[in-house]
């Protein structure tokens, strides 16, 4: 139903950092919209990424339960080949991929990892004990901010690395976060290994249940000004290195990465927009279902129908649905499809006398589009009114889904779907929509 655009699988270059010390890894098995977020992030700060997995069967479950044993497996058996040729001092850094975001380079990371006195090992830290909440109390320290382990950053030494994935047998299935606590509880090697977990959010933050404490900063005067926004940490005073979108906090990331990895700024805008902007070309143009809802007595409705006619696109790669819903405007409906039906590669009708609701003819757009084949989806109530080049320019922007941003300048309100609360709901902040107004003036 939409095209996916896939960023080439690019080994990016450290600088400072000398290749041959550091290692740094991640597991993906297909490429989404989170992996390529995570790949332009180490490009910007130029992390040399090696892939795991790639294009293998994903073994490992879903979020609907506890998993990802297959993590641990496939860096098993990459260690095994590293423990051949490095030496103690080599530094071997994991992330997860498709919620994850660098927001600094491997020499920043490094330099953290190696001022943290007596720690060979550093895992990433959260609130929550997770996914055995009994193991909290065998935890050595709770008083600490973030006192649990989680898996989705580490950083150490090979040596230590190494015997830590090869600690037991793990099944593809089974949860790696849990086989990581496990190793982690052990006294005895978490003493012998010095491991230690990143309490304070120095090089790792982990979103979930920590959304009151990280706030975006979209400039700074002082020490030195910031031209890029970035995340702090304020209950710890942090500005964390590598950030992690666990558990249900990915939509809070979704929203921080619109911002971070320079991808936006006061002087220079929406980088990321201009990355993703592609060329049309008129002998490959894409195929859109144009569904039409009239759900409202709508003022001026021949002018609206008249605005799509006048949308620049060829309609022989248009599939028209309309679907009207009110009596009243039934005899002009019914005259332009009538008219205007056969320019297009097809065309359906959806009347008041159908008696559809709202949800159901959507639903049927939807459905009409992916049994077409169709690329995209461009649905357009009466109410809006759309300038005959919106279409064409919506597709060169070379997302995957679109939506119009409204806002009150001034005022407390918002559509911006990036700005959720902890309940579920639009946040509704007036410094926060001044910022977005301010980008978008």
């Amino acid at each position: 139903m939409k095209i996916l655009i896939f960023l080439p699988l690019f080994l990016f270059l450290a600088s400072a950092v000398a290749l041959d010390d550091v290692t740094v890894l991640t597991v993906a098995t297909e490429e989404n919209d989170g992996f390529k977020r995570f790949l332009r992030s180490a490009r910007v700060y130029g992390v040399a990424v090696e892939v795991l997995g790639k294009g293998e069967t994903w073994n490992g479950g879903d979020m609907n339960y506890a998993g990802g044993g297959q993590k641990v497996n496939l860096l098993k058996e990459k260690l095994s080949e590293l423990i051949k040729t490095k030496d103690k001092d080599h530094i071997v850094l994991f992330t997860d991929s498709y919620d994850v975001m660098y927001l600094g380079g491997v020499d920043s990371i490094v330099d953290r990892f190696k001022a943290m006195e007596g720690t060979r090992v550093l895992f990433s830290a959260e609130p929550f004990c997770w996914p055995d909440a009994k193991l909290a109390s065998m935890y050595p320290n709770t008083e600490v901010p973030s006192p649990y382990l989680n898996s989705g950053g580490f950083i150490g030494y090979l040596p230590e690395i190494f015997e830590i994935v090869n600690a037991r047998e793990i099944k593809d299935k089974d949860d790696d976060q849990l086989y990581y606590t496990k190793v982690y509880l052990n006294e005895k090697l978490r003493g012998t290994l010095r491991i230690n977990l990143d309490h304070k959010s120095e090089i790792f933050q982990n979103l979930n249940g920590a959304l009151s404490d990280v706030q975006l900063r979209i400039n700074s005067t002082e020490p030195i000004p910031e031209e890029w926004p970035f995340v702090e940490n304020v209950a710890t005073k942090q500005r964390p290195l590598i950030i992690h979108g666990n558990g249900p906090s990915k939509l809070t990331l979704n929203h921080l990465g619109n911002y971070l990895a320079k991808s936006w700024s006061h002087k220079e805008g929406c980088t990321l927009c201009e990355e993703n902007r592609i060329k049309l070309e008129d002998e490959h143009l894409p195929k859109v279902m144009l569904a039409v809802f009239i759900e409202q007595s709508t003022p001026f409705l021949e002018d609206f129908l008249k605005q799509l006619l006048d949308i620049d696109y060829p309609k022989n790669k248009l599939q028209l649905l309309l679907r009207n819903n009110v009596e009243y405007h039934e005899e002009m409906v019914d005259k332009f499809f009538q008219e205007h039906s056969k320019e297009y590669a097809t065309a359906k009708r959806i009347k008041p006398s159908d008696f559809i609701s709202e949800a159901e003819a959507r639903d049927i757009a939807k459905d009409r589009c992916v049994s077409s084949v169709c690329d995209y989806l461009f649905s357009v109530d009466s109410v809006a009114r759309v300038d005959s080049r919106t279409l064409r320019y919506l597709l060169s922007s070379g997302y995957g889904v679109l939506a119009p941003l409204l806002v009150r300048p001034g005022q407390a309100w918002s559509n911006f779907w990036g700005a959720i609360n902890a309940s579920g709901f639009y946040a509704r902040s007036a410094d926060y929509m001044e910022i977005v107004y301010n980008s978008i003036r």
